[in-house]
């Protein structure tokens, strides 16, 4: 197809590496004659280490590696789909998923205790305002910590004086093979999963090769994210955001539930939205005007200030 290798972005984690080779073993389903070549970049988001996740938008740990692929530095892009914002560059496409893993949020700690059984004052390390204020929401007599890192660097933390335990991604330890270290998963009513949680998003340039890898992809998690990131479009999040959905699909149906609340957890206001699976794309609007009859308005701002 190039007469060379295709070059494959992504971020330099050792869970960035993971992902990329779980795309490239898609990729070589429907291009089984060419070879890859991983380029990892480091994002905006990995430079700025000591800068709290709050205070960045959705988009800082993928703008760098976009940027790459359109000033064609790279062929394909690869992300996790959490970190990709509701609207792509000008020119990138979205060339599919790899299987969605478990979206789950689980806890990690020394005992163990589910949400529920944790002692008061536990100190639970995370910086997502989305996992904070489902949270605190359900146990404000325990305390969140702000940590970043890595999954290697988080994993460390529980009882070294800083944190009692932390809050993950399953899918990440999964993916790492560390998924024995699991204390309890938490379900999608204790912590709604952050859009595109758990899945690998493939981008691309050409459309004719946009249609190619799209056939190699899994069109399960492609329905389930479309309809979370028309969700993501619809409120125009940032990472950060006190906010999630998260589709499954039911006898050819989209459930697609979705949360808005107060990063201290004093507000939580959910909404949950049956459509056609051939809907996907409309099923945010539907799920929004829904979290809006559940009093959550004054949350989700104007027309015109959607960023909260």
């Amino acid at each position: 197809m190039y007469g060379r290798p295709i070059r494959v972005a992504t971020r330099s984690s050792a869970l960035s590496l993971s992902q990329v080779r779980e795309a490239i073993n898609l990729l070589k389903t429907v291009l089984s004659e060419e070879t890859f070549e991983i380029v990892s970049i480091d994002s905006e988001g990995d430079r700025h280490k000591l800068a709290p996740l709050s205070s960045m938008k959705r988009g800082m740990f993928s703008r760098r590696i976009e940027q790459a692929l359109m000033e064609g530095e790279v062929d394909l892009a690869v992300h996790s789909a959490k970190d990709v914002p509701s609207e792509l560059p000008d020119g990138l496409l979205i060339a599919g998923y790899t299987k969605r893993l478990d979206s789950r949020d689980v806890l990690v700690h020394k005992g163990l205790e589910s949400l529920s059984e944790l002692p008061k004052g536990f100190r639970l390390g995370t910086s997502s305002q989305r996992r904070a204020s489902q949270i605190l929401n359900i146990r404000p007599d325990i305390s969140i910590v702000p940590v970043r890192g890595n999954v290697d660097t988080r994993m460390l933390l529980p009882g070294k004086g800083v944190v009692d335990g932390v809050v993950l991604a399953a899918s990440g330890l999964i993916r790492l093979g560390r998924s024995n270290e699991i204390t309890c998963y938490l379900s999608v009513e204790e912590s709604l999963p952050d859009v595109g949680q758990g899945a690998v998003m493939i981008q691309c340039r050409d459309k004719a090769l946009q249609s190619l890898l799209k056939s190699a992809g899994d069109m399960e998690t492609s329905v389930r994210i479309t309809a979370e990131r028309s969700f993501l479009s619809e409120i125009q999040g940032g990472c950060s955001s006190p906010a999630a959905a998260y589709a499954e699909i039911v006898a050819d149906e989209i459930v697609l539930r979705a949360m808005i609340g107060t990063s201290d957890g004093s507000e939580v206001y959910r909404s949950c939205i049956r459509l056609p699976a051939d809907r996907a794309c409309e099923s945010g609007k539907s799920v929004l005007e829904g979290l809006v009859e559940a009093g959550a308005s004054h949350l989700i701002g104007s027309e015109n200030d959607k960023s909260w």
